[in-house]
Order: C-alpha cells, then structure tokens, then sequence
C-alpha cells in the first residue's frame, strides 16, 4: 500500500475533497501543505492506497481540481515526495 498526498490552493477545497473520498469508503486525513511539499498555503489530504488512480477518478467526477498529486516515500525515515500528477 502506497502512501499519497493530494494538495488543494483552500481549506474548504481539501475538506470536500475528503468527503468525497469518505462517501466512496476511501479513508484519508487532512492537514496543512508541508513548506517541503509547496512553497505556497493551502491544505492536503493523505491516503494510503494500491491505486491513486480511483481517488482521483472520483474528484475527477466531482470537479475537485487539486494542484498536485505526491506518493511519498521514506528515505532514512525522512519523507520524500514524489510528484506524480
């Protein structure tokens, strides 16, 4: 299972976001953009999942844009964010 960061530019853009995932039984947390993630504000909802591509096929349908998409892997117990979408 992969760990993944999906960043949206508003809170309020994160938090729908995340209740979507929620209503298709995709759990997932919400917390501020990481400076080492974007250099800009705006909010991130984690997920663990073997596929990236259905969370986003659902805020895909529901016309949720976010501005990146990251797997984040560990290095020396240090995140390391790879940016895929």
């Amino acid at each position: 299972m992969n760990e993944y960061a999906i960043a949206f530019s508003s809170f309020y853009r994160a938090v729908y976001a995340q209740e979507k995932l929620q209503e298709n039984k995709i759990r997932s947390t919400l917390k501020k953009t990481p400076p080492n993630l974007l250099r800009s504000c705006g909010y991130v909802v984690y997920l663990k999942t073997n596929s990236i591509s259905i969370a986003l096929d659902i805020l895909e349908k529901a016309e949720i844009i976010a501005r990146g998409v990251y797997r984040i892997e560990y290095e020396n117990g240090m995140p390391k964010n790879i940016k895929i979408d």
